[in-house]
């Protein structure tokens, strides 16, 4: 959420709905290549760089993450569209210096970067 003006700013491009045309099965698990696609996308309807994206390191408990100094998203192989979206609200708070407030200290569903994640899963999936 901007802290600025409290309120949500999630943006669904429509090249992100397009780079899933077919609604067919579990494909809501992203690889590397389309999670790449994905930050490109997000990256680009908020005009900040896009985030580099790297693999978890084995013996990691996290399923993904976001490493601030690099500027870089960490996933598994596979992940759901969820997490990246969750990754991606961490990258966009740190290009505009706090201004999204992408705080996990709560953790689950009261972080505010799951918050947005749902938000876009919502705008993504029209419900």
């Amino acid at each position: 959420m901007k802290l600025s003006t409290g309120q949500w700013d999630v943006r669904c491009p429509d090249k992100l709905k397009k780079l899933f045309p077919k609604r067919t099965g579990y494909y809501f698990k992203v690889g590397h290549d389309t999670a790449k696609k994905v930050l490109n996308i997000l990256s680009e309807a908020y005009e900040i760089p896009a985030p580099d994206l790297d693999r978890i390191p084995k013996g990691s408990k996290e399923c993904a993450m976001y490493d601030y100094d690099t500027k870089t998203v960490l996933l598994y192989s596979r992940n759901h569209l969820k997490s990246v979206f969750h990754e991606f609200y961490h990258h966009l708070d740190n290009m505009t210096d706090g201004e999204y407030n992408s705080d996990d200290r709560e953790d689950g569903s009261s972080s505010l970067a799951w918050i947005f994640a749902e938000k876009l899963w919502a705008k993504f999936t029209n419900k």
